[in-house]
């Protein structure tokens, strides 16, 4: 059977009213009978379900969606912090229309964040510990901003850190050229995840190890450790970069989440791990990883990224 595809123009009643849908439907191409297409049909569906929600003012599936992601959890957690069964969220963000209270509350919440925030406070404890953590953090962020740094003064954070966790560990490891490029990198991704803005405004190159800042390798070309300087005595330049930063309250916790997530890890785990990650996979040699790669990379995968 010769199928073909054009548009047909239909009628859906929701809720007792009609809505007039003009999409693309699958017809016998010799006898022009309508044939059944799900894919095609759940569009149709799908199209009639948003005039819907514009003329009620009923809100959007990616509406939730984003208001998931800034927060960084699951469908089942806001069900779950609302007081929905667990599925609800997921069925709404799947096409299924909100009823007309569950439409209400869902959109006071998005749309305001103050009444979000005194919701959270009143039913956090619905919620794992984990959870909670993660709304609570993003509350703690908002009221931050994040300006640039230099990338030399993130790099002296992480040096100072070194230098200070060997003289509690001996089996802290010196901080390599190599580790310090991933450290960086991940530094880039947590602040487009958590401010929308970048760290330092660096170029991040796709090097054959992974991802490395040109910058920072003409400073430490040809060495290996990159703290022997500082073992003995820190010099005052760098102790005031560790204070400057350590006094910037938003770039301190981008930097504290990548070392205590990531700073165990030895270089070459670091750079394996990015050689996994689309940013790099997708960038060829030597090229430029765009700062568009790296937030929407970051943005979608934060979870598999660090707590995986």
């Amino acid at each position: 059977m010769a199928k073909i595809q054009k548009n047909y123009t239909q009628t859906f009643t929701i809720r007792g009213e009609d809505f007039e849908v003009t999409a693309p439907a699958l017809f016998d191409e010799l006898t022009n009978e309508l044939l059944y297409d799900e894919e095609l049909d759940d569009k149709a569906i799908e199209m009639a379900n948003d005039l819907y929600r514009e003329s009620h003012g009923f809100i959007y599936p990616d509406e939730i969606k984003e208001f998931r992601k800034k927060l960084n959890i699951s469908g089942r957690d806001l069900a779950a912090l609302i007081g929905f069964s667990p599925t609800t969220i997921v069925m709404y963000e799947n096409g299924a229309l909100p009823t007309e209270t569950n439409n209400r509350h869902l959109k006071n919440l998005i749309q305001d964040e103050n009444a979000f925030k005194n919701f959270f406070d009143n039913n956090k404890l619905n919620l794992s510990e984990s959870s909670r953590e993660k709304i609570q953090n993003y509350f703690d962020r908002i009221e931050l901003d994040l300006s640039l740094t230099s990338v030399m003064k993130i790099v002296d954070w992480f040096r100072v850190k070194n230098i200070l966790l060997q003289k509690s560990d001996e089996n802290v490891e010196d901080l390599t050229q190599m580790k310090i490029m991933k450290l960086v990198y991940y530094v880039q991704g947590v602040a487009y995840k958590w401010f929308h803005k970048p760290a330092f405004d660096n170029s991040i190159l796709a090097w054959r190890y992974g991802p490395v800042v040109q910058e920072i390798y003409d400073e430490y070309h040809g060495c290996t450790t990159i703290v022997n300087d500082i073992k003995e005595d820190i010099p005052e330049d760098v102790l005031n970069n560790f204070e400057e930063i350590n006094n910037n309250e938003s770039l301190v916790k981008v930097l504290e989440f990548v070392q205590t997530r990531l700073g165990d890890c030895s270089a070459i785990t670091l750079a394996n791990k990015t050689h996994a990650e689309k940013p790099w996979l997708t960038t060829s040699q030597s090229s430029v990883i765009t700062n568009e790669k790296i937030q929407k990379y970051f943005e979608d995968n934060f979870d598999s990224i660090f707590f995986d």
